[in-house]
């Protein structure tokens, strides 16, 4: 699949996944978050509801209900390809099938796929994610913002796809 139709099938994808899980079809992003730390997450959570994208939580527990929000105990191999980007800690064990389904991680630096995963650069257009330096709810935010401010650019997120790909095809 060339990567303008997977972005646009994505795209279509994504509308679907709104319809069925009952989110806003105006937010044009939908991504997962996996955060093992319950503070961390719940505090996060909050922040996150005032953004513009539609979200996936996999979590046994709710924190906060927000019409841009979903929670899951767990997430479909089909769901997956129509997700943008996932937001996780170090407890992510498979974050590398996130990768081979083109999703942009937001990982900490100090994160187990360090051999295969860079700083994305868009002056550049190199490397295949956003890291957060502290594993505290700034850090994260911050990471997420820096991903969201990319994604306005369609050149930029489509070598951010392009790059993820790059790793295994």
């Amino acid at each position: 699949m060339w990567l303008t139709e997977i972005l646009n099938e994505k795209k279509k994808q994504a509308e679907s996944i709104k319809n069925k899980y009952k989110l806003l079809k105006k937010n044009k992003i939908v991504w997962i978050v996996v955060i093992e730390n319950k503070d961390i997450l719940k505090q996060l959570l909050e922040w996150i509801s005032i953004l513009p994208i539609d979200l996936i939580v996999l979590s046994k527990e709710e924190f906060w209900k927000y019409d841009t929000m979903i929670y899951l105990d767990d997430i479909s191999e089909n769901l997956l390809y129509w997700v943008d980007f996932i937001v996780c800690d170090n407890c992510m064990p498979k974050l590398s099938d996130y990768l081979k389904k083109w999703i942009a991680p937001i990982v900490s630096k100090d994160n187990y796929l360090n051999n295969i995963l860079s700083e994305f650069n868009p002056v550049k257009s190199e490397w295949n994610a956003f890291f957060y330096e502290a594993n505290n709810v700034w850090s994260i935010f911050y990471a997420i913002v820096r991903y969201l401010e990319n994604h306005k650019f369609p050149y930029d997120n489509r070598n951010l796809v392009k790059n993820i790909l790059d790793i295994y095809y």
